[in-house]
């Protein structure tokens, strides 16, 4: 087998990540035309097929459901003949979630993924001895990021208010800059393409041949929303809920109640001039990033 072309999809969290997954996931039997072999979310969770345990990685929780054949064998069974393996798994860099302390989790990593680079040189080392490991990034401003985050503690069964998250999260903390060179001095990896969350719309089809290649043809994003974020009466029911002992599903239920409409304006735990920090922060590291040796930065006009 000829070395094929593997691009792993990082996300990251909070990037539109499973629309993507779901849209690319809906166009598999296009794809599969074209010779591009395409594992997300559903293939890649269960006992066994994680890439940590398909790939023997040293990282791997469950070593009872390694799979100890020589890579080159499970690659060449994933491929089926294919030219281009794309793996997307936003949870393979780490968790969201800095997973050091017990309890519902409200604080975020600093760095982003400390474990990111060396996570990727152990594939790269299975998967892509020679050619290397290309990688795909979705970003996103930092106050925009952290907001959808809460979300997810939420509904982690954490009752921590929107003001004791931010004492936890900096906006200056959610750094790509810091991400993306880690991501790019890793040991075998190649090219790392990115592109802005909030350019995501527009450049769909930029961003899908990112990861599928160009010609495989038009691949139509999914019309539904996937994970829709929390209106603030959402988030103010939810609290109030928790605050009085209640348990289960009550952030789902909240949101199915008062969903983000003209009635129930998005959760915003920021105001102006923390935006506005926001945004001027996000502005440098994207100018950065166009500028880093061995990184494609999308944009709608063309990539930088």
């Amino acid at each position: 087998m000829n070395d094929p072309h593997v691009v792993l999809h990082l996300g990251a969290h909070k990037t539109a990540t499973t629309h993507l997954q779901h849209s690319i996931h809906a166009a598999r039997r296009q794809l599969d035309g074209a010779g591009v072999r395409f594992f997300g979310p559903p293939a890649l969770r269960q006992p066994g097929t994680r890439i940590e345990a398909r790939f023997d990685l040293p990282f791997n929780p469950r070593k009872s459901v390694a799979d100890h054949r020589p890579a080159r064998e499970v690659l060449a069974e994933m491929m089926d003949g294919g030219t281009r393996l794309v793996l997307s798994e936003e949870n393979f860099i780490g968790s969201l979630f800095d997973r050091r302390y017990p309890g519902p989790f409200h604080s975020l990593p600093v760095p982003l993924y400390p474990d990111a680079a060396l996570r990727l040189a152990a594939l790269a080392a299975r998967v892509a001895p020679d050619r290397g490991l290309d990688l795909c990034l979705g970003i996103r401003d930092p106050a925009g990021f952290l907001n959808s985050a809460y979300g997810l503690v939420l509904q982690a069964g954490s009752g921590v208010d929107m003001d004791g998250f931010k004492r936890r999260n900096a906006l200056f903390d959610i750094d790509w800059v810091h991400l993306v060179r880690r991501l790019r001095q890793a040991e075998g990896v190649g090219r790392v393409t990115v592109w802005r969350h909030e350019d995501y719309r527009p450049m769909f089809d930029q961003v899908v041949a990112a990861l599928v290649g160009e010609g495989v043809g038009p691949i139509r994003p999914v019309a539904r929303v996937v994970n829709p974020g929390l209106s603030t009466k959402a988030v103010a029911v939810a609290l109030e809920c928790r605050a009085a002992g209640a348990s289960g599903p009550v952030v789902q239920q909240a949101r199915d109640s008062f969903p983000v409409g003209p009635d129930n304006p998005p959760h915003d735990g920021f105001d102006a001039e923390e935006h506005a920090l926001s945004a001027e922060f996000y502005a440098a590291q994207v100018a950065e990033l166009a500028q880093m040796d061995g990184v494609t930065l999308l944009r709608p006009d063309g990539p930088a």
